[in-house]
Order: C-alpha cells, then structure tokens, then sequence
C-alpha cells in the first residue's frame, strides 16, 4: 500500500453475545417504551430524516477530548425533553483489539451503563473497518445489526450513533490525522448505497451532525464510579438554555432523595462555536448519590450519574 494513502485494516469481528431485543428497548426513568416492532421518536417527524430539533445547530462538531487508553469510546442514544441526543460512555478495550471494529460491534451488540441511555441496533454478525490518511474511516456491517424497524427520526440518529463511535474510536486510538475533518463510508455487507432502517441511504461519506450531540453530557465521573470524598465532575454544555446549574442528591431507598445535599453553578469555558468544557468539585460524605447538570430553574437538557463515595473528608 502506498504511503499517500497509508490504511490500517483491522480484521473482521464475529459477534459473541446474546441479540438486544427491540421489544425490551425503554428509556428508563422517562416512561416511553419502545413499541414491539418500531422504535419511534417522542415527537412526529414526520419524513424529515433529522426533524425539528431543539438544540441549537453548533458551527463544529464536538471534539473527542482527552484520549483514553485501554478504552473503547461507544455513544448511545438518551431522551432530551421531547427529542433524542447523543451521548458517550467508555468500555474496557480487548487487549490488542482493533478499535474501531471493536467499538462498532461494542455499539450494536451492548447496553449502556446508564439507565438513562438506550441502544436501537441489533447485534452485527460481522463489522470491518479501514482508515485512510484523510480519516475516511470505511466500516462494512453486516445487514442482521439493521433488523429493527423504526421511524425517519430514530433512523437518523442510529446510523449517527455509528459515525460518532466510529470516529471516536479512530481518535482516540490515536489513528486520525491532524488536519482532515473524520468521515465514515458505511457499506453493509460490503455494498454501497443500503436504505438504512428503511430511511437512511447510505451514501457517501457520512460526518457527524454536530446538532445530536447532547447540549449538556456529564463526561466524568461515569455511571456507577466511586470516588473519595472530592468528587470532581466534568462535562461539556452548550451555552444557550440558560445558568448552568447542578445538584448532589443523595440515594434513599433507592431513589434521589428530593432535597439536595449540595448544589451550585458551574462556570463554562470560552465558547469555539460548540459545546463548552464545565468543571466543579464538591466534597461529599461516604454514601451513594445523584449528580446532575442542568440548564435553568426547570432542569432543561438535564444529565445525571450515580456515583458512590467512599470515605469522607478529612
């Protein structure tokens, strides 16, 4: 291969696990089931592939942030209000694995850690995938990861959800090179042009379409993290919604109790034309609690974590 267009093709995966059944896709905490055989979005569509979103369209799509070694960056889907966001979790990676085959397939086969997230594909039997120094990543899936009927809405984001983990994973292995915008070219069974989940056409490079990423995401701590007394919490925000705010809550009989421990307002950094870093501490005695995010008095565009502490400050 010449070193113009240097690519590392990473070998095909075979799917392991037992399939994600469409019939017990819900969004947790938030009442909406996923009716047996069609996943729909909250609102009408209607046939518009993207719809009418209520996160403003950022100038550039977010970046990956800090790369995590031994991890396998994989996005899910989570309920906003009346539309439908993406937002990241972290995996452990195989030892030697290839990554962004290994995340696709993490992707289509696995069931996010937070509740409050949810995954709308079938297990793919097989995904391959290839990077050129342009970052055109190039991931072949096999057709049974799409045998889920769903509408034009929930359509668009799924094949997102694909891009945005394809990419990540490139990135944060360290494949992508400083200076060309990631891209994916999606072929299913190794043919271009497949109607995705019956709306999607699959052509061309595919980007990330910035206006899914979800407006505010806590990054770290991730669900179910310990931590000592100083729980750090960091995330990303978009800027408009309103004072950025936050609360500790701590877990009574199994629930967020409904005063909160603590609370205050989180500061964000200087806007690039997308969603903001945000970052706040707060010292908390040993027990397990919810940490939240959120815009305005009303908890707009709120993100949550439980999170356990396991000793006091000293």
């Amino acid at each position: 291969m010449g070193t113009a267009h240097r690519q590392f093709w990473l070998r095909n995966r075979r799917a392991g696990l037992g399939l994600l059944a469409a019939s017990s896709l819900l969004l947790s905490g938030c009442g909406v089931v996923a009716a047996t055989p069609t996943t729909t979005m909250p609102i009408s569509f209607g046939d518009a592939a993207g719809g009418t979103l209520s996160t403003p369209l950022t100038a550039t799509p977010p970046s990956e942030g800090k790369p995590a070694p031994g991890r396998i960056p994989v996005y899910w889907l989570g309920l906003n209000g009346s539309d439908v966001h993406l937002y990241r979790e972290f995996q452990p990676a195989e030892k030697g694995g290839d990554p962004i085959g290994e995340a696709v397939l993490a992707m289509t086969e696995g069931t996010p850690s937070d509740p409050d997230y949810f995954n709308p594909w079938k297990k793919a039997g097989t995904v391959s995938a290839s990077i050129s120094g342009k970052n055109v990543i190039t991931v072949d899936i096999s057709e049974d990861a799409f045998d889920t009927s769903m509408d034009a809405g929930m359509a668009h984001r799924a094949v997102q959800q694909l891009v945005y983990t394809a990419t990540a994973a490139a990135s944060n292995a360290g494949l992508t090179t400083v200076g060309h915008p990631a891209s994916v070219v999606l072929l299913v069974d190794g043919k271009a042009g497949y109607n995705a989940f019956g709306h999607e056409v699959l052509e061309g490079p595919l980007k990330r379409d910035p206006a899914l990423m979800a407006p505010i995401w806590i990054i770290d701590p991730q669900e179910g993290a310990g931590s000592q007394s100083a729980l750090t919490v960091q995330g990303t925000a978009v800027p408009e919604g309103g004072q950025l705010s936050w609360r500790v809550e701590p877990i009574v009989d199994g629930r967020p109790a409904e005063e909160a421990l603590e609370s205050g307002y989180a500061d964000l950094e200087a806007s690039t034309g997308g969603p903001s870093l945000f970052s706040f501490t707060v010292e908390l005695p040993a027990g397990e609690y919810n940490v939240s995010v959120f815009h305005g008095t009303g908890r707009a565009n709120e993100d949550s974590k439980r999170v356990s502490i396991s000793s006091a400050a000293q």
